[in-house]
Parts: structure tokens; sequence; C-alpha cells
């Protein structure tokens, strides 16, 4: 009977320490705007900011300060107290706690790591000895110093040894294989390459595994690649793009990694939810926790009220659009009845157009010899026609390349344009299917493109 209570004594005071919420305590000395979760704030000095974490049995949290990332680990329970100091640095709180220490030890590593990013970077900046650092170099002292901090205290093996050892694993992966920077949709991988990159999928049976950044970083890169080729074909018709960010979270095991997946995902595409489509965005998240579910439904609310006045062109009409060739011919899209085609409308002058286009370009090249023509129509003024023609010859695009020669407003009310680029798609007869389409590089609309170029 002692046995007895004692066993149910240990597993409910065990319960409750993975309950209990941790804290982190920022001390604002100096005016600065932090992102943490996805969110932003904009913190002035004299400001104390609290926020608790709850529900994991350990926490590890990016804090975006200033355009800086700081990493922390928490376990069930523990306060962790910085300061954003007037020089806008970001320091750790030494009150002799365990969890101060420990958070020091990683600040202590993050810098490492960092003059290893300044040495490729700019080497000019650093000592010659730290010029001559490798990966391999760089990985293998911060293991050593991992296991001397475990050494020294045995009972952080548990939970923030796994969760170290696993940053360190995806940290060497992600510097090695190219995985930096940027989506990586159409990015072709080394067959070895791809199989590393793929055991983010084991790993996920370890809901712990949340708790690395870089792990973090590397599943975002390789569900970019899952989102294109789903190997396993979990996902539906490309037309399903919501259902399908929800399908894509099932190619991994821990129930906390989906959540947060679908979440992250549904954020990427947020922009471009149209009023009509709120129904199946809520069928979407009404199962994720209530703080991701509920941060979703107030940024959906906004925009609707920010776009109340806006007018939307929907799906169903008929396109009637020309524009002028680099020769100075009129084009119009009617001459391509009878194939689909694909309309990017964009300008020399924005950026994200540009950056969109190596991504366009992949999955041009992709969907070669399928019933598709893709059509880029400029809204670049006659002013700056010879301005879009040397940009097509520098960044050698292909398809259809066409100047709207007429008033920007015209074809913005065309096809209901608040910003570019916009991405829609036609059908053979010349109707438009789909409306201001997420960005290329999110590949969403290359699983339409793929589907419909059949047929």
């Amino acid at each position: 009977m002692k046995y007895l209570l004692f066993c149910c004594l240990f597993i409910g005071l065990f319960s409750t320490g993975q309950g209990q919420p941790a804290r982190v305590k920022l001390d604002v000395k100096s005016d600065c705007i932090v992102n943490h979760e996805e969110k932003r704030y904009e913190l002035k000095a004299g400001d104390t900011w609290d926020v608790v974490l709850e529900g994991m049995p350990c926490y590890g949290e990016v804090f975006r300060v200033n355009f800086h990332d700081y990493y922390f680990f928490l376990c069930p329970g523990e306060c962790l107290e910085i300061v954003l100091k007037e020089n806008k640095r970001v320091e750790v709180k030494d009150d002799g706690s365990l969890c101060a220490e420990r958070n020091l030890f990683l600040h202590e590593m993050a810098g490492f790591q960092q003059e290893f990013y300044y040495a490729k970077a700019v080497p000019e900046l650093v000592s010659e000895s730290v010029r001559d650092l490798t990966l391999d170099g760089v990985c293998d002292t911060l293991h050593a110093r991992l296991e001397r901090y475990l050494g020294m205290h045995p009972g952080e093996a548990k939970d923030f040894g796994k969760v170290v050892r696993t940053e360190l694993k995806y940290y060497r992966m992600y510097e090695a294989c190219g995985a930096c920077g940027g989506r990586r949709t159409f990015y072709e991988f080394p067959g070895e390459v791809l199989q590393q990159l793929a055991e983010v999928i084991p790993d996920s049976k370890d809901k712990r595994v949340i708790c690395s950044p870089t792990y973090w970083k590397v599943l975002k890169v390789y569900t970019d690649y899952l989102r294109v080729e789903d190997p396993r074909r979990l996902l539906g018709p490309g037309r399903q793009m919501y259902e399908n960010e929800v399908r894509l979270a099932k190619y991994y095991a821990a129930k906390e990694i989906r959540e947060r997946l679908v979440y992250e995902n549904f954020l990427d595409v947020l922009y471009w939810v149209k009023p009509y489509e709120r129904e199946s965005v809520e069928k979407c998240i009404r199962r994720l926790p209530s703080r991701y579910a509920e941060f979703i439904r107030k940024n959906l609310d906004k925009q609707d009220v920010s776009r109340a006045k806006r007018k939307w062109v929907m799906p169903g009409c008929v396109v009637e659009l020309s524009g002028e060739d680099v020769n100075g011919e009129e084009v119009r899209l009617s001459s391509f009845r009878g194939s689909w085609i694909f309309l990017d409308v964009w300008a020399t002058w924005c950026g994200p157009c540009n950056s969109e286009i190596p991504y366009l370009k992949k999955m041009e090249e992709k969907l070669r010899g399928k019933n598709i023509v893709f059509v880029s129509l400029s809204v670049d003024k006659t002013a700056d026609r010879e301005k879009w023609k040397n940009l097509l010859r520098e960044k050698k695009m292909e398809g259809v390349q066409l100047r709207w020669n007429g008033r920007a407003k015209g074809v913005h009310e065309m096809l209901g344009i608040t910003g570019i680029p916009h991405f829609a798609i036609v059908d053979p007869e010349g109707v438009l299917r789909w409306n201001n389409l997420p960005f290329v590089s999110s590949g969403l609309i290359y699983r339409i493109l793929r589907e419909v170029g059949d047929k």
C-alpha cells in the first residue's frame, strides 16, 4: 500500500511538473521590435514583457529582437530573465539558477556559430584564426562543449541534451546542403542530400525536436519538396490548396509538429485568402489548438475589414487582355485559346516580382511539354520599355513576354489587382478559373498547373 501511494505521489508530482508553465521576462532598456511565434511586438524603454509558455515537456524558443535571433531553452516551472541593453544587445540575467546557466551556455554557443558565419560572409571582419574555421571543426567544437556541459549537469541530458544534439545534427546538415536562405521549392537536391533531409520525418516521432530551431528550418525546406513531389501521395487535387496544407502535415508523426506546421503554412498564404474562401479555411483550422486558430481568425477578420471596399473579380468571367511584345507587336490572350494560360502580372521595379522569377523559370521547366502557355504581362510604363526589355535579356526569361500598353488601372480593374506580382490561371476557353493566387515559390500553383496541363 505504501509503495502504491508513493507511485501515485511520484506520478502526480511528475505530471504537475510537466504541466507547469515556464516564463520569459524581458526587461526593456531601449526601444525595440520583438517577434515571437509569428507575432510582432513594439516595446518601449522601461517596458517589462512577460511571455508564458505552456503545454510542452520543454521549450526551445526563438525571439527575434531588432532583427537578430536569440534562442532560449526552458523547462516547465522555470523563469528566465533577459535584458535588452541600451546598446540593443540582449543579455541573460545571471541569477545563479540552472536556467540562467543553461541559457548563458547557449549564448556562448551561438556566438561561436556567429563567428563562423562572419568568417564565410565577411572574412575581413574576423581574426585570422577564425577565418580558418571549417564546418566540421565548428561542429566538433560545439559537440565537445555540449558534452562538457552535460558532464557538469547530468540531469540536463534528458531534454536539453536531446534537443541540442538534434540542433547540432541539423545545423551541420543545413549549412552543408545549401539549404540556407529563402525557400527551396523546385530545388533539385542531390540524392544523398535529399536522403539526409528526409531524416526530419523519423525524427518527428519525438515531439521535443520542435524545440530545435534548425530542425524546424530543415523541416520547412523538406516540406517545400514534399508539397511539390508528394512521394506518398497524401495530397488531394491541386485546387484543394488549403486542405492540402493540412494533409501535408501528415508526413510528420508528433501531433505538436503537425499542428505547428499547419499553422505556419496558413500564415504563409493568409494574404491570398478571399472572403468567399473563409469557410474552406475554417474547416482546416478548427482542429488546431485555440491559440493558433484564433490568431488566424483574428488576422483574417482584420484583413476582411481592410478590404471591405475591394472589388473582387470572381472566377468564371472571360478574360480579354492584350499587350505588346518586345518587337512592339500586339498580342491578345485570345490567340492562345485551346491552351491553359498562366498569367503573371508584374513590373521590373517590383522587388517581390523579381524574387519570384527564379521560381517561375523553374516551374516552366518542370511543366514543359504540357498544354500551358506562360504569359508574363509587365505593367511598366512606356518610358521604361527599354528597361523592361533589358531585364528580360538579363534574367533570360522565357514564355510569352508582354507589356501592358494601356492605363495600369485598366488591367488592375479587369483582374481585381491591388498588388503585384498577381497570378491567375485562364482555361482553354478564355475563362478565368483561378485568380489572385499565392506566390509561385509556395508550390501551390505548380500543383494546379500540373493537373490541368494534362487535360
